[in-house]
């Protein structure tokens, strides 16, 4: 599928796509998407590496993708974010670096990242975390 041309996309729910494994690289190109629900995608393993082009989401809800393993380090380009859910992914074995730069994040749920090794130190950057 290519999502190229959906240029004025605000909201993407692809959420229960059982058989999504991997996003189309063109998902990267929905400058204006503000909100994207991948929410039960049990078979999504990994995300492009240039995700973080997305710089417009303020909300990114992997709940319960259980095969997510890993996430890009341009995740942390998402400087707009506010909400980020990543309840039941329970292969990712950890987070970027950086963690701790996006500012603008207000919730975090890691409940059920059995795989989840630590916590960066940079978490206690998130000056404006209400909810993790």
């Amino acid at each position: 599928m290519e999502f190229g041309k959906l240029q004025s996309m605000v909201e993407l729910d692809l959420s229960r796509c059982s058989q999504l494994g991997c996003l189309p690289h063109s998902i990267v190109d929905l400058s204006q998407l503000k909100t994207f629900l991948l929410f039960e995608c049990h078979k999504l393993k990994n995300l492009p590496m240039e995700f973080g082009k997305l710089q417009s989401l303020v909300e990114l809800d992997f709940f319960h993708c259980s095969q997510l393993g890993s996430l890009p380090n341009s995740i942390m380009d998402l400087s707009q974010l506010k909400t980020f859910q990543l309840w039941g992914c329970s292969k990712l074995e950890n987070l970027p670096m950086e963690f701790g730069i996006l500012q603008s994040l207000l919730e975090v749920d890691l409940s059920c990242c059995y795989e989840l090794g630590c916590l960066m130190d940079s978490i206690v950057n998130l000056s404006q975390l209400k909810t993790f």
